[in-house]
């Protein structure tokens, strides 16, 4: 049970736990991903809250052990400050998302992270952050963020890109560059992007 505050000074008491077993209830899935997870209506004026809480979310049947940091302690786990005993890291709502996602559609998080990372190399706007938001049969497709004030890019990667990295992601993962944002628990392009 934790509380959270709202801005009318009511406090609001939630049934959110600082360990979720997602197999419990399949349905955190769904709501991770749609944005209502760690949303909260207050009694009192009505306003939403969306809060971000330190987590562990795992899942025994599908392999997941993946702790969640709210983007305002990103600094303190990259200074080293906050250890991390779970097999993956998700820091801020969005990568959390992203998590969910590949986890889904199970799908390998390091390769997902090569292709953002080509893709950022690519980009002369270095102020970008790019997600993979959606996955079907024939594509990967990767919305970026910071390109343009208030606009939002598509990229659209054939799921062949995926699967050519996949042949040879081992070789990949010995590449030194990559393997800065490839080492567990955090698998993020944005270890690299984001400190510099």
């Amino acid at each position: 049970m934790i509380s959270i505050p709202c801005h009318c000074g009511q406090t609001i008491e939630t049934n959110l736990e600082t360990e979720v077993d997602l197999s419990a209830d399949p349905g955190l899935y769904r709501e991770i991903i749609e944005g209502s997870f760690m949303s909260f209506s207050c009694p009192k004026c009505g306003n939403e809250i969306k809060t971000e809480i330190a987590l562990r979310l795992t899942d025994k049947n599908n392999g997941i052990d993946l702790q969640f940091l709210p983007e305002l302690e990103r600094i303190n786990y990259l200074s080293g400050r906050i250890k991390v005993k779970a097999d993956r890291l998700a820091i801020g709502y969005k990568e959390l998302v992203e998590k969910m996602l590949i986890y889904g559609e199970k799908l390998d998080d390091r390769i997902i992270e090569i292709i953002k990372f080509q893709l950022l190399e690519k980009s002369e706007n270095k102020d970008i952050t790019i997600f993979l938001n959606h996955v079907d049969s024939n594509k990967l497709i990767f919305h970026i963020h910071g390109l343009k004030p208030d606009r939002l890019g598509v990229s659209q990667i054939p799921r062949r890109v995926y699967d050519k990295i996949n042949g040879s992601l081992m070789q990949l993962l010995n590449d030194k560059n990559i393997k800065l944002f490839t080492k567990p628990p955090y698998i993020s392009v944005n270890r690299i992007f984001l400190e510099e």
